[in-house]
């Protein structure tokens, strides 16, 4: 009895320093190795509800420099504590089914020029691409496994046939059962894109009627919001997610998306002046560039002009008259 008590003490002590983020790589490592075998029935002693309170456990505190609950600051550390209890005693003991709380919605948000890859409680992956919000509602996996996407995200996803991976971007709606693919939906961009590298996945567009489309591997859509029109066509696979190897893949972008994209990749303030007739789409691939290796290729590719003013750079398109 003496040594389950200690050994319930030193687990609250472990991760009491996980969650303040002081514990060693040792520890780290091992709460991990807990939540690697929670797929593993004889690993741990834990009922399936206890195991996805545990995996919420450790999703939390590995993105807790980026979710953001929805609730208070004091909600957040409740949420916490209780997510603590589950842990202490799914590993030194006792725990009881009706003293369990669902994780507040969660937020994981990128920021400029960078990418984060997050691990679903279902073990699927997402990677986020600059200045993307990825939603994740509490119980995620339970009966149901929805996400909001506000951005652009590579998704690989762990097949559930009884429980179909949806992800919510404005007015489309993706379902896949297992496959890899991506969707950019930033706010401000004139189309909405999926493509697929591997699977099948359905694309509900949302509107007066629904229109559903079909894709699969080498497949896309794209959705033009302004219009409401939708355009299904071949991808080359290689070009798919290609942002996550730091490549500005321009394909079939205009004067002012690619300035968008570029302030999301790059820390830099840019101020576009153009007019209305600049709506040319282009097709340029920058590969790992320095800003100013890009402005002077779409200087000679665009026909602007720009100059470096006090905190910015402030880019004249060839129709605009300074």
């Amino acid at each position: 009895m003496e040594h389950q008590q200690q050994q319930s003490n030193d687990i609250k002590a472990l991760l009491k320093r996980y969650l303040e983020g002081t514990a060693s790589p040792a520890e780290k490592e091992q709460v991990a190795y807990w939540y690697s075998t929670l797929n593993d029935q004889s690993s741990v002693s834990l009922s399936p509800a206890e195991r996805e309170a545990l995996g919420q456990t450790i999703l939390l505190n590995i993105h807790r420099k980026t979710i953001v609950p929805s609730g208070q600051v004091k909600r957040k550390w409740i949420s916490y504590a209780a997510a603590a209890v589950l842990l202490f005693a799914g590993t030194g003991g006792f725990m009881y089914a009706r003293y369990h709380r669902a994780a507040p919605l969660m937020f994981v948000h990128t920021e400029v020029g960078s990418t984060r890859q997050v691990v679903l409680p279902d073990s699927s992956t997402v990677v986020l691409n600059a200045g993307s919000t990825l939603e994740i509602p509490a119980g995620f996996g339970r009966h149901e496994r929805n996400v909001t996407l506000t951005g652009e995200a590579y998704f690989d996803i762990r097949p559930d046939p009884a429980h179909p991976f949806r992800v919510h971007h404005g007015k489309l709606t993706t379902t896949v059962l297992g496959t890899a693919f991506n969707v950019r939906a930033y706010p401000g961009d004139e189309n909405t894109k999926v493509a697929v590298v591997s699977g099948r996945v359905q694309v509900e567009i949302n509107g007066t009627a629904i229109r559903r489309f079909f894709l699969e591997h080498h497949e896309s859509l794209q959705y033009d919001i302004p219009g409401g029109i939708a355009l299904k066509g071949r991808e080359d696979t290689a070009r798919i997610g290609q942002w996550q190897r730091k490549v500005l893949d321009f394909n079939g972008y205009t004067l002012a998306e690619m300035v968008a994209e570029l302030q999301r990749q790059y820390p830099v303030v840019i101020q576009l002046n153009a007019t209305p007739d600049d709506t040319t789409h282009y097709n340029i691939i920058f590969r790992q560039e320095k800003m100013d290796n890009i402005l002077k290729v779409l200087t000679g590719l665009t026909g602007i002009t720009y100059k470096n003013g006090k905190g910015k750079i402030i880019i004249y398109s060839k129709t605009y008259a300074k």
